[in-house]
């Protein structure tokens, strides 16, 4: 009976583990305002997922960010480089091309791409927040 018990809670352990962690992905769940769920590479009707990177170590998504951001000003580059991360989709910077520089209420932004424009345009103040969260 012990021993059936023993197995029973590594067990029950070992699910709760797994369901707790998930796959890993980059893919984190949020709820926007209206209660929606959405997911961090799939907003807006466009899919970041051919673009998150799955490594442990994060170095292939640096290595792509460098290289974009590379074909940026000296200026730009350093600008997108200490914001790191879209505002709207929660993807490193430079992950999928070049980062676009928009204005947003009188501020200067970064976002991933340009299907990012209409949505920091539309909801400004919840954007710039988190760029203050970070």
């Amino acid at each position: 009976m012990t021993r059936l018990f023993a197995t029973l809670m590594s067990v029950s352990l070992l699910t709760l583990v797994i369901a707790i962690a998930g796959c890993g992905a980059d893919t984190e769940d949020t709820t926007e305002d209206d209660g929606a769920q959405t997911s961090s590479s799939d907003h807006d009707g466009h899919d970041h997922s051919d673009y998150a990177d799955h490594s442990s170590d994060g170095s292939k998504a640096m290595d792509k960010m460098k290289a974009e951001l590379a074909k940026l000003s000296p200026e730009d580059a350093a600008s997108a480089e200490k914001q790191h991360m879209c505002p709207v989709s929660g993807e490193m910077l430079g992950t999928m091309g070049p980062p676009i520089k928009v204005e947003v209420s009188g501020k200067e932004v970064w976002i991933c791409c340009d299907s990012c424009k209409d949505e920091i345009e539309a909801n400004p103040e919840k954007y710039l927040a988190k760029l203050h969260d970070e």
